[in-house]
């Protein structure tokens, strides 16, 4: 199910998928600066996926700089 939140003006939609039994990924989209995906290795809970997924987001918006 995917979810979403602004952060800082920008709009992140982000999923949390699960690879393989007890794998989760994540992906997001945000904006209109394109698809980012995690590019690790999965993680063991969607909670831990998650949690990484809007520290990527956050991350990434604040290097934009607006």
């Amino acid at each position: 199910m995917p979810e979403s939140f602004f952060y800082q003006g920008h709009y992140v939609n982000f999923e949390l998928t699960q690879r393989t039994f007890g794998q989760w990924n994540w992906v997001y989209t945000l904006d209109t600066h394109g698809r980012f995906e995690n590019q690790g290795n999965a993680f063991s809970s969607r909670e831990l996926a998650m949690e990484d997924a809007l520290d990527n987001a956050k991350a990434r918006i604040e290097r934009l700089g607006h």
